[in-house]
């Protein structure tokens, strides 16, 4: 069985070591790769809302009264930015986990 070890040591000569199970690449997969995947396509998904409800640049959100489907809009880019606001801690909790379980 393949495992990859680390080993950090401070200054009062205390040892951590840290074991990388061979099944880790999974966890990357999972952590690094299919979060961008999912960020472009939701980010598709604004652009076309963006398109489709005609909520021009540089708003981030529609204006209610001023665009007509202003709340169709913002619960598409709320959606996206729902997800980048957790993917952060998602990514983290995901690489630490993924070193135990």
């Amino acid at each position: 069985v393949f495992h990859q070890y680390f080993s950090l040591s401070n200054s009062f000569g205390t040892m951590l070591t840290i074991t990388v199970p061979p099944s880790y690449g999974y966890v990357i997969i999972g952590a690094g790769i299919l979060p961008v995947v999912t960020s472009l396509y939701l980010g598709s998904q604004v652009m076309a809302a963006r398109n489709k409800f005609n909520v021009e640049y540089p708003n981030c959100y529609a204006v209610p009264k001023y665009h007509d489907h202003a709340d169709e809009f913002n619960r598409v880019q709320r959606g996206h930015q729902n997800y980048l606001e957790n993917i952060g801690g998602y990514t983290i909790m995901t690489l630490i986990g993924g070193l135990k379980h």
